[in-house]
């Protein structure tokens, strides 16, 4: 059995062709799907650190570590307090984070490295 698709030589697409195609775009938009929340409350995490850093300019190191922390526990992001480091280069506030979140696709397990930063202008 074939189906009728649009090839430029005229002939037509086998069914199992087809399946396997959408088969590969049902895996991709499953792959999608579970990992997509993951970048989004990443990057909703980034947004209020640098949102934290900006508003705790002047301070000190303990407490923006504390402020960074419980943004991260209020997303349910896994970062340690060794996780955050603090610097301050020509007298600027820099914030530097590095997370891993694990995500288990039946098969196969992916480990996501996030390193999200904030400047203190």
């Amino acid at each position: 059995m074939t189906v009728a698709a649009a090839d430029p030589r005229g002939e037509s697409l086998p069914l199992w062709r087809a399946i396997a195609g959408f088969a590969v775009l049902g895996g991709l938009v499953l792959v999608l799907l579970s990992l997509g929340p993951v970048y989004l409350n990443n990057d909703r995490f980034t947004r209020r650190v640098r949102a934290v850093v900006a508003n705790n300019a002047a301070a000190t190191d303990d407490s923006l570590r504390t402020a960074v922390l419980k943004e991260a526990r209020s997303l349910q992001i896994p970062v340690q307090p060794s996780d955050v480091k603090i610097s301050h280069p020509s007298g600027k506030l820099e914030v530097q984070l590095g997370y891993k979140v694990q995500k288990n696709l039946g098969l196969y397990r992916v480990d996501l490295h996030f390193h999200p930063s904030a400047k203190a202008k």
